[in-house]
């Protein structure tokens, strides 16, 4: 269901009475808003749209008709209505998570002005005035995209050495080198580098985002990797926070939630890379003692369901069923008595990742109907763990035996031979690739008597 916040009229009766007034519009107008924001956080079916942006951004002269409106009760102009139908389609997008993931930079004449190799990390265009303000604003729309959960990450051609001293000298950057999730800093094409990145986040390119100010640039990895989007870059530098705001955001990173999982993504990333290096000093064991791993698995928690949906959406490659599902209809399961939905949450001595494993479970059927885990987390085991609180529970409901399904897809080939090597044995195979597998589950209540 959609329904948008009021958003009255600029008219006003009592005229500049109106901010004082008793029986003032805008109180009135904040007052309907309240309770429908009240009323959303309580329905997650519920997607609110606020006009009002629109209103403020393409004025009311352009969006409203008298004459529509007393001809034939249509208050909006031509425009108001394209306006709408994009906002609405990015809105959706939004609410049932289907934003990409990754933002990939160039720095010279992108983040900042100028080509620090010539100028020098103190000569680049950095300042609060003029130029060098828009690629300051710039940075920090870049960063309030970080904190809604966006990976930064750099793709430069440059000497890394000059890069990293614009980092620790230039005063100017809003942006830091902890803010960036992996870089490419080197002379090599960056279709390499984009690709180095995505292998070291586990992440498929589908789910980048290139800005570049070279168009020689974009249009090589537009033809080498058309999975990742490659927006046209402004042509003057005092549009590109308004650019950034109005066209990049809502139409690739738009969020109606955000999870403190997703405002901790970076540092979630660059913990993962620091595993990575530890596990390649260490065989398994080791390494996974090293880990100090911690884990806790929560069923049916309501508080989770916005999590939930957010990686049934984005988790490709350890997912045996890759069924997407958005908030309203793990909402739905955590109410079901036939379903349950387990959360497990991650902690190491990295850092606390949250919620990175998920399983719903068809309790009439006694069956793993999705199951999945975050790249970030593969290769420690913890899989294990939510597949026994799966099956524990499964027998708790009086099962005898546990199904689960393995549907391939071009991305999850890692995860063929999970239920084979968890004791499960196949039931079938149809024509398409799917397994459907059975693993008897042993009554140990009966047997502890």
């Amino acid at each position: 269901m959609i329904a948008n916040l009021f958003a009255f009229s600029s008219n006003r009766w009592l005229n500049f009475a109106d901010v004082l007034h008793p029986d003032s519009l805008r109180g009135r107008e904040a007052d309907l808003n309240a309770k429908l924001v009240a009323i959303a956080k309580t329905h997650p079916n519920l997607l609110l749209l606020d006009l009002d942006p629109l209103f403020r951004r393409h004025g009311e002269d352009a969006l409203l008709s008298d004459a529509f409106w007393y001809t034939a009760r249509i208050r909006y102009t031509a425009r108001m209505f394209e306006l709408l139908a994009a906002t609405i389609r990015q809105a959706t997008d939004a609410h049932a998570q289907r934003c990409k993931k990754v933002l990939v930079l160039d720095l010279d004449d992108t983040l900042w002005g100028g080509i620090v190799g010539e100028v020098g990390p103190l000569g680049v265009t950095l300042s609060e005035d003029g130029n060098g303000r828009c690629y300051r604003d710039f940075q920090r729309c870049i960063k309030a995209a970080a904190r809604t959960g966006v990976l930064l990450t750099i793709a430069s051609k440059n000497n890394e050495a000059d890069v990293m001293e614009v980092f620790e000298q230039n005063k100017m950057m809003i942006l830091r080198r902890e803010d960036f999730a992996a870089s490419s800093i080197n002379w090599r094409p960056k279709v390499e580098g984009i690709i180095a990145i995505a292998e070291q986040l586990n992440l498929g390119t589908d789910s980048f985002v290139f800005i570049d100010d070279n168009p020689v640039e974009r249009d090589a990895v537009q033809k080498a990797l058309p999975d990742v989007t490659v927006p046209d870059f402004p042509s003057r530098a005092e549009e590109l926070p308004t650019w950034f705001e109005q066209k990049i955001v809502p139409a690739y990173f738009g969020k109606y939630a955000i999870s403190d999982e997703e405002a901790a993504k970076t540092e979630q990333y660059r913990a993962n890379t620091a595993r990575q290096q530890l596990a390649a000093s260490f065989d398994l064991e080791k390494y996974l003692a090293e880990l100090g791993i911690e884990c806790a698995i929560s069923v049916d928690d309501a508080d989770r369901v916005i999590r939930a949906a957010q990686i049934t959406q984005k988790t490709s490659q350890f997912n045996l069923t890759t069924r997407r599902y958005e908030v309203t209809d793990l909402a739905r399961f955590v109410r079901s008595h036939k379903h349950a939905v387990l959360t497990l949450d991650y902690r190491d001595r990295f850092g606390d990742e949250g919620a990175v494993a998920l399983a719903i479970v068809d309790l009439a059927e006694g069956r793993i109907d999705t199951f999945l885990e975050s790249c970030r987390v593969i290769g420690c085991r913890v899989e294990d763990r939510l597949l026994d609180k799966a099956i524990d529970i499964c027998r708790r409901h009086g099962h005898r035996r546990i199904i689960g399904e393995y549907i391939p897809t071009r991305k999850n080939q890692m995860v063929a031979e999970f239920y084979d090597a968890h004791g499960f044995v196949p039931l079938s195979k149809n024509n398409d690739g799917r397994v459907t597998y059975e693993r008897a589950i042993d009554d140990r209540r009966r047997n502890a008597r």
